[in-house]
């Protein structure tokens, strides 16, 4: 695919300073409280001040001029207005009104954590000592995985990442959620239905469930409020979640072991096993709660919107 790579999110809030204390307290690094850095994936997301909360941006990764060339054919193809100026991209879903920039990047390369096998029945590799997992503590997440975008228009959104910017599709039910990817992670952008657009969740990778647990525990002993759903694990995707409620009020997912789509017939034959309703959300862990369907702030969102379509 001509896509590689999830750069960065740029997202209006009403509070930027909270915003960008929530996010040092995460981990990640800033120069100027606007744009912060993850360890793996450098700038990934800038912060401006809004009047409700939304996502105003995406930015993707392509290798070369030519990757370009082919999306704004795509584009095209499909009639969406787009530019095409010094090696960036840029386009706008007309649903959720969200701005797509797209420019070359280097391929994402992250170093390998250091593995420890746990016993198990029958199975004590480690003896005598305490696991390494209780060890290392809180520490920011490797870098940002995935969105997921609520929008008036689940097939309108589908099909523009599709068709026009060339996302393929992981997992779906039809008319209320896809799994959408444009990297080698099960998803990138998940698409969900809502009356109006709003960013639902976005996803940080960790190492592994230690460390998925080391710093959603060092948030939720500063505000236990901020506990939305977990511990568990997805059944699509596969990935443990913990999910917490950042100032804005979007979801911040932490998670680990995601699956990995490096060969899309091997997936589509043997990987992508049938799921039911019943698997949208966990395969074990607390149930769904419902501000995951509709958000508590949906009057706010509503509100937001129409003073911008006046």
């Amino acid at each position: 695919m001509s896509l590689h790579r999830l750069q960065a999110i740029r997202i209006g809030v009403s509070d930027p300073t909270a915003q960008a204390a929530f996010y040092g307290e995460m981990g990640l690094t800033s120069n100027n409280g606007s744009l912060f850095d993850s360890p793996d994936g450098g700038t990934q997301i800038h912060v401006s001040e809004a009047p409700f909360r939304r996502l105003l941006g995406v930015d993707l990764g392509v290798d070369s001029e030519a990757d370009l060339a082919d999306i704004a054919g795509r584009l095209t193809a499909v009639g969406a207005p787009h530019t095409l100026i010094s090696n960036e991209l840029v386009c706008v879903e007309p649903h959720t009104h969200i701005e797509f920039r797209i420019r070359p990047l280097p391929r994402l390369e992250q170093s390998i954590p250091e593995a420890f096998a746990p016993n198990a029945p029958g199975s004590w590799p480690r003896r005598n000592r305490r696991s390494p997992g209780v060890f290392p503590g809180a520490r920011s997440p490797r870098r940002l995985g995935h969105i997921v975008v609520g929008t008036p228009s689940w097939r309108g959104t589908r099909d523009f990442l599709i068709d026009a910017l060339g996302f393929k599709v992981s997992d779906e039910f039809t008319d209320i959620i896809a799994f959408l990817r444009c990297t080698t992670d099960h998803h990138n952008i998940a698409i969900v239905g809502g009356e109006v657009p709003f960013l639902q969740h976005y996803s940080w990778e960790c190492d592994d469930v230690d460390h998925v647990g080391h710093l959603a525990t060092k948030l939720l002993t500063v505000d236990a409020d901020r506990h939305t759903w977990g511990f568990g694990r997805h059944f699509i995707g596969s990935n443990f979640m913990w999910y917490l409620r950042d100032p804005s009020g979007s979801f911040v997912e932490f998670y680990s072991d995601m699956d990995r789509i490096d060969d899309d017939a091997e997936w589509e034959s043997v990987g992508r096993t049938a799921v039911g309703l019943e698997n949208v959300g966990l395969a074990w862990g607390p149930r769904m709660p419902m501000e995951f369907i509709v958000p508590k702030d949906i009057d706010v969102l509503k509100s937001g919107w129409a003073s911008l379509d006046r």
